[in-house]
């Protein structure tokens, strides 16, 4: 029995859950994505210890971001069993596929035929070749780092001092599995003040130069949790191709707000730009661009700023929560950094609403420079638009992390 000289221990969020409604799909390992760590190269095994199979069934497919591409005959996927004893833990092979090809730095391969597992069984990836390596996200989970083409049982012992950071980039799942890649917190078509009209244009690439990538944007209607039925609009993207929807909300014929989640069939998702817009007096448009938000890069607690003039600004502020309950207590100081108004509140998994700041407050003024310090929140989205009362030019605004 070989004894492995070292383990990586990180801190993580799965954030990869089934969807609403649905029946629960047999996931192990994490792809948070995009992956900001390359290990040097070599020939070794890394197994996520930390994302084990969450139901006994069957995966059928595999996706693992490489560092390099085309790569042939370069990795394995492999699946293992733990067993822990005093000190020391002892991973099992149970079965292997591949090698693959690695065509694209994000590939997905069909596990053929699928591979039983137990919960709790683990998945790693064996790099065969100098040709590439798996990649890391930095986060928080714990992952085993071996040498060569891991083969029969391993020793490892349990010591967080002798770790090292950096998270997976690698899931295998069944075919039923639909994972929010990306999510847009707000879209929303309907009149604004002063006889503004505001709508979302999305545009869509597909950044692989091969192949095609397919999936779903899915609207959740505000001041309720997302559900099976919430409306979808399909996206099929060729090589490189781009697409815009002009008014997405109107491409599915309704009007209100909401927030949208990319949901991929094939591919990690599109690479998306959207804007909220509304045309301007004189011609033109005014309005803000809004990022997507990947689930593994939300950021926690923090602080917004409002208008400095209340009068000339309005300020909204906006939570979507993820597949989690959350509490959110929210402080609000004056520009003296007097606190003048708290109130906390618990939200619903799956669930988002945009208010006026002094509804968030539960009726509380905004003056002028108000700041609002958010705590709690982990598993939600907060953002604040400020907008202009008078050209209803906007931005968007997510909390800083106070120093």
């Amino acid at each position: 029995m070989a004894v492995s000289s070292r383990v990586l221990f990180v801190v993580a969020v799965l954030l990869l859950s089934p969807r609403v409604g649905a029946s629960v799909p047999v996931l192990v390992g994490g792809l948070p994505a995009p992956p900001d760590s390359v290990p040097s190269p070599g020939l070794r095994t890394h197994v996520d210890l930390s994302h084990p199979a969450n139901e006994d069934g069957e995966v059928s497919e595999a996706t693992f971001i490489w560092s390099a591409a085309p790569c042939a005959s370069a990795a394995k996927v492999k699946f293992f069993r733990r067993t822990d004893h005093g000190e020391f833990s002892t991973l099992t092979l149970l079965t292997e596929r591949g090698p693959f090809d690695v065509n694209f730095v994000t590939e997905t391969v069909a596990l053929s035929p699928p591979v039983p597992v137990h919960a709790g069984d683990l998945v790693g990836v064996a790099n065969l070749t100098e040709c590439g390596t798996a990649t890391l996200r930095s986060s928080a989970v714990l992952l085993g780092e071996f040498e060569g083409d891991l083969e029969g049982s391993v020793q490892f012992l349990n010591d967080p001092e002798l770790g090292f950071f950096g998270s997976l980039e690698l899931r295998a799942n069944s075919s039923d599995l639909e994972v929010v890649a990306n999510i847009l917190p707000v879209a929303i078509s309907g009149p604004g003040q002063s006889g503004a009209s505001f709508k979302t244009r999305i545009q869509l690439r597909n950044p692989q130069g091969v192949g095609r990538i397919t999936g779903r944007l899915v609207f959740h209607r505000a001041f309720t949790s997302a559900g099976p039925t919430d409306p979808s609009l399909p996206y099929s993207l060729g090589a490189w191709e781009v697409q815009t929807i002009e008014d997405f909300l109107g491409a599915l014929s309704m009007t209100g707000i909401g927030s949208v989640d990319v949901i991929p069939s094939s591919g990690l998702g599109p690479t998306i730009q959207a804007t909220v817009y509304s045309p301007a007096l004189g011609g033109g448009s005014v309005g803000f661009s809004e990022p997507m938000v990947r689930p593994a890069e939300i950021i926690g607690p923090g602080t917004l700023i409002g208008p400095a003039d209340p009068t000339r600004s309005r300020l909204n502020i906006g939570i979507r929560t993820l597949d989690k309950a959350v509490t959110i207590t929210v402080v609000a100081f004056d520009s003296t950094g007097f606190g003048f108004a708290s109130t906390t509140k618990t939200y619903p998994p799956n669930y988002f609403e945009q208010v006026p700041a002094s509804v968030f407050l539960n009726g509380g003024s905004l003056a002028p420079n108000t700041s609002f310090k958010f705590s709690g929140g982990g598993n939600a989205i907060i953002y604040g638009v400020i907008a202009d009362n008078v050209s209803q030019n906007s931005s968007i605004l997510f909390p800083t992390p106070d120093l």
